[in-house]
């Protein structure tokens, strides 16, 4: 079929690239277009037909941990790239030959639900290694699987994806342990409940986070909780994740006590061998 155009190969050459989208180039790098790419370590970025946005792997940077938080400032912690606040306590001196010691966070204790993950840091005045928690969650016990298990078998999932990487929640939600809420609403990601075995009836593949963060967050309390037995009121396998469903009023409510705990906040999800 003729077009009515005269000049057909330049309007068809400009209707391929229009389809195919333009490749972006930063700092001397090409990437095609919908390829995802990082500037460093910190910043993630995806070409969109000739432009790219760009996102913070390290988000917890950007939100200054308030209330009994005295000097917060960003720190390097060894073996991990994103900065983490630190805060000085009252009188708080480090001995001036004190070694940074900051191992990395455990996985997740629990697989569904409401879990914690630890780890040993010397950051206090005595300089001594102490245990570190943080609140975590995975996915919610009651997320359904990406494919139903009755028909996972013959269902072909495409390379890539398997596992969905950030399941992002598409309504604000309340953080919750015990009897303690958060003060604000979040978006929390969580990982797919499903992955693809290996073919050979190897089920030891999981979906489990790739790259995390912390993030200090501000629960407000109806009982006071303090020290080390502020977590006391976790139960393993609960939802950490409340939906909104009232405005919350922490006066009417009896939440008058406030405690900031750290939570491990999901970037980014893969599928991998189960290390159990």
């Amino acid at each position: 079929m003729d077009l009515p155009w005269t000049n057909e190969p330049i309007y068809l050459a400009t209707l391929l690239k229009i389809v195919k989208g333009l490749p972006c180039t930063v700092y001397n790098k090409t990437y095609d277009n919908g390829e995802t790419f990082r500037l460093d370590c910190r910043t993630q970025c995806t070409c969109q037909n000739g432009t790219y946005a760009c996102a913070s792997l390290c988000p917890q940077e950007n939100i200054s941990p308030q209330g009994l938080c005295r000097h917060p400032r960003l720190v390097e912690v060894p073996g991990q790239c994103c900065r983490e606040w630190m805060c000085d306590n009252v009188n708080m001196e480090r001995p001036p030959n004190c070694e940074a010691l900051v191992t990395p966070w455990a996985e997740c204790s629990s697989q569904c639900g409401l879990g914690l993950s630890r780890r040993m840091s010397n950051a206090n005045e005595a300089c001594k290694p102490n245990n570190e928690t943080r609140l975590c969650q995975i996915r919610p016990c009651h997320s359904p699987p990406l494919v139903n298990a009755k028909y996972a078998r013959h269902h072909h999932i495409r390379k890539g994806h398997e596992c969905k990487a950030t399941i992002k929640s598409t309504t604000p939600v309340r953080l919750k342990f015990g009897d303690c809420r958060s003060r604000k609403t979040f978006h929390p990601k969580r990982c797919g409940a499903a992955c693809p075995s290996s073919g050979s009836g190897d089920s030891g593949i999981v979906c489990a986070p790739e790259l995390s963060t912390t993030v200090k967050v501000e629960f407000l309390c109806r009982s006071p909780v303090e020290g080390h037995d502020r977590l006391d009121g976790a139960v393993p396998g609960d939802d950490l994740w409340e939906p909104v469903r009232r405005p919350f009023s922490a006066t009417a409510d009896d939440y008058v006590h406030s405690v900031y705990v750290d939570v491990e906040w999901i970037v980014k999800c893969t599928c991998r061998r189960s290390t159990d």
